[in-house]
């Protein structure tokens, strides 16, 4: 067989989901980390404040962007309201803006009054110090230049203390500096979503209860979309991917029922 055949083959799969998104795909249970982050989010109080600190870039964006949209619209249902910040770099702010306007405009939230981007500041460990002594001092406006004060939901705001969790999605560092700084130090609660190559390594922290919640990788994002009730990237990367192992090991079991029925042929 031709390999361009298998290659084909292979594409059309992989293709399929995103062209069909809605065709049936059944997945295991979510697992207990990744059930915790849900009912923690599900049990907090209607029209809380929450920190989502966007701590990724495009090259982990097929991971790490369906975990933001699908807890955002956890959120927005219960109408909370998100304060958007970053300590990675600018690019954070391009995917954070990318995935909140997305969700706002879906679910007919406004910017102020529903969510806020707040932007980048450098320097993670003087950062998470000073926002749980004066907030304001780190963050005197948003990235449009309009004060704190004057942005409804963040006006009495004083210290991270005055928001009732926060959530790190990350691709590096960070979240290490969100646990030992804002968790032990200020006891805000915290939750983070990662890419799947540094979940393992956050793992100890949720075993030992210092974060609510633990969402990894492609996998995980695909899960908490699950409890969410609705079907977004990360199902249908799950399905992509699900898919394609499926031809892989067709052709692999096929190559070697060829390989063994010529064996029997050639004698």
């Amino acid at each position: 067989m031709e390999r361009q055949v298998l290659y084909f083959v292979l594409f059309i799969a992989l293709a399929l989901p995103f062209i069909f998104p809605n065709i049936p795909f059944k997945t295991s249970e979510p697992s207990p980390e990744i059930k915790h982050a849900y009912e923690f989010v599900e049990n907090l109080p209607q029209g809380c404040r929450v920190i989502f600190s966007i701590d990724y870039g495009p090259s982990s964006m097929p991971e790490t962007h369906p975990m933001v949209m699908a807890m955002a619209r956890q959120l927005f249902k219960k109408d909370c309201k998100i304060a958007v910040m970053t300590l990675w770099r600018f690019e954070g702010i391009l995917m954070g803006n990318d995935a909140m306007n997305t969700v706002s405009r879906q679910m007919g939230k406004e910017y102020e009054k529903d969510w806020v981007m707040l932007g980048f500041r450098p320097g993670i460990s003087a950062v998470l110090t000073n926002i749980g002594v004066d907030f304001k001092s780190v963050f005197s406006s948003d990235i449009k230049g309009t004060p704190i004060e004057e942005i409804g939901f963040l006006k009495d705001v004083k210290t991270i203390t005055d928001f009732d969790l926060v959530v790190d999605f990350a691709a590096g560092a960070t979240a290490d500096s969100w646990v030992q700084i804002t968790g032990a130090r200020y006891g805000v609660p915290i939750i983070v979503g990662s890419t799947a190559v540094i979940a393992p390594g956050l793992y100890p922290y949720w075993q030992a209860g210092q974060i609510k919640g633990l969402i990894g990788g492609l996998r995980g994002a695909a899960d908490y979309e699950k409890l969410v009730n609705t079907r977004g990237l990360a199902t249908i990367g799950m399905m992509s991917q699900t898919f394609g192992h499926w031809v892989i090991l067709f052709f692999i079991l096929l190559g070697n029922i060829f390989y063994f029925f010529g064996r029997r042929f050639r004698r």
